[in-house]
């Protein structure tokens, strides 16, 4: 009996062992920006450039997220969220000039006395300040998972002069535990949230305002 409850002790610390140690990678690709309402406004009548750097293009994050052990308060459990939203940037913000303006343009660079920019008004280049997970990492309380995305966004003249920059954060929240489609759903609302701002919120841009009053006004 003694051994018995030896061996069944020793599977126990085995396994406590095991999963106090644990680590689960979640790899994550957003190709998409999912379904978006088309909004009902005239576009603006200002002929727009978009620049898409490759950092931009090709965003990648790695979060790790550890879980507290309710009893010892150590780390028992790491998840790290690896996720890459290049695609689903780009797709975003194709989503986002397309209904605010009349034309939009790729540029290929912000390199000054470029043909492809004499019939552009203005070039705006998108970058990802920030992508943030934020869960709980205590197993006790039953808390919030946000994810939090803040874009910086340039604005250039076409000559190449830099006139503004303006942040825009998002942000999508749920109760489950973030798993692979959690971090999906929770990115598309934060994307949602910033779609929203910029097409609301741009002809209020104090740079913008001054330089497109006309434009905005009509």
């Amino acid at each position: 009996m003694k051994k018995l409850g030896f061996i069944l002790f020793s599977l126990f610390a085995f396994t406590f062992f095991i999963f106090s140690c644990s680590t689960k990678t979640f790899n994550i690709e957003i190709n998409k920006i999912g379904t978006y309402p088309y909004p009902l406004i005239e576009p603006l009548p200002i002929k727009v450039g978009v620049y898409y750097g490759n950092d931009f293009g090709k965003f990648e994050s790695t979060e790790k997220v550890e879980m507290k052990d309710a009893t010892t308060r150590s780390t028992a459990f790491t998840f790290i969220y690896n996720t890459k939203m290049g695609k689903a940037n780009i797709a975003l913000f194709d989503y986002i000039l397309s209904i605010l303006f009349e034309k939009v343009t790729p540029v290929q660079s912000l390199s000054k006395g470029s043909d492809h920019k004499k019939d552009i008004d203005l070039i705006v280049e998108p970058t990802v300040q920030s992508f943030t997970h934020i869960s709980p990492t205590d197993p006790t309380v039953y808390g919030t998972n946000i994810i939090l995305i803040i874009y910086a966004i340039n604005f250039y003249l076409p000559e190449g002069e830099k006139i503004g920059s303006w942040s825009i954060e998002g942000g999508g929240d749920a109760l489950p535990r973030l798993n692979e489609t959690a971090v999906v759903e929770l990115t598309q609302m934060a994307m949602r949230e910033v779609a929203a701002q910029f097409i609301t919120d741009f002809c209020n841009q104090v740079d913008i305002k001054k330089l497109f009053y006309n434009q905005c006004n009509q």
